[in-house]
């Protein structure tokens, strides 16, 4: 039967699809690059909400990517060239992270290769590949495959900021939802009402996305740019909320 909670509950399965449809955009662009590369595979990760810790977003390994894993900012490869923003390419690389992952993922990691993914201003993760594959199982990672890897690194940049532009909608999404719940007092709507609450935090950025649609292109830029940096701004309260 059709009511209110059905057609809520199409809105958010719609949202997760467009969400579920971005991070394979990010999949299949990593497995881009290890063609490219001759790597055996590839990751991206993003930093946790407190930022001392990366955390698998997508991967070709499912049992890295379908895990809660995090690799430390300190004494990590993947750690040094998220904060120095500087591409690395090491063989057998020895660190706490690395056997960490390993152990997990059941590999032995021979070569390591990640490359920052950043824009001018902003560091949104990095991008490993280990390993070598085809005719290159011996081989380091030579310069070329660091330059190749650090090109896709600038693509996957701009992939990251229309991927967050879609985690960002899909949010203020539930956030709506949430609103409609309480306007039509749903009651038994716990799996929507949660996810609203968590999407509290893109309040004002969505009022000044909102806004920006009826602006200029410069101005809407500018004004979407605002909007990003006050949600950064939520995330980081929420933080120094948490550690109280």
């Amino acid at each position: 039967m059709s009511d209110f909670a059905t057609a809520l509950r199409r809105i958010r399965k719609h949202g997760d699809g467009i969400l579920l449809d971005a991070a394979e955009m990010l999949r299949q662009l990593v497995k881009d690059t290890c063609e490219a590369i001759s790597a055996s595979e590839g990751s991206i990760l993003i930093p946790s909400d407190d930022r001392t810790e990366l955390r698998f977003l997508v991967s070709m390994n499912p049992t890295l990517e379908d895990s809660d894993i995090t690799v430390s900012l300190a004494g990590s490869v993947s750690g040094y060239v998220f904060s120095s923003r500087q591409a690395m390419a090491k063989v057998h690389p020895d660190s706490p992270g690395v056997s960490q992952v390993d152990q997990l993922a059941q590999v032995e990691t021979k070569y390591l290769l990640a490359v920052p993914i950043v824009d001018d201003d902003r560091v949104y993760g990095v991008a490993t590949f280990v390993n070598r594959s085809g005719g290159f199982l011996d081989e380091p990672f030579s310069i070329q495959d660091l330059k190749a890897a650090q090109g896709f690194g600038e693509i996957y940049a701009t992939a990251m900021k229309l991927y967050r532009k879609i985690e960002f909608s899909t949010s203020v999404a539930e956030l709506e939802i949430a609103e409609h719940i309480r306007e039509f007092e749903l009651d038994d709507m716990g799996d929507l009402g949660e996810a609203g609450a968590v999407a509290m935090k893109y309040r004002m950025p969505a009022l000044i996305a909102e806004k920006s649609l009826t602006l200029p292109d410069r101005e809407r830029e500018m004004l979407l740019r605002i909007a990003d940096l006050l949600g950064e701004f939520a995330e980081e309260e929420e933080r120094e909320h948490d550690d109280l």
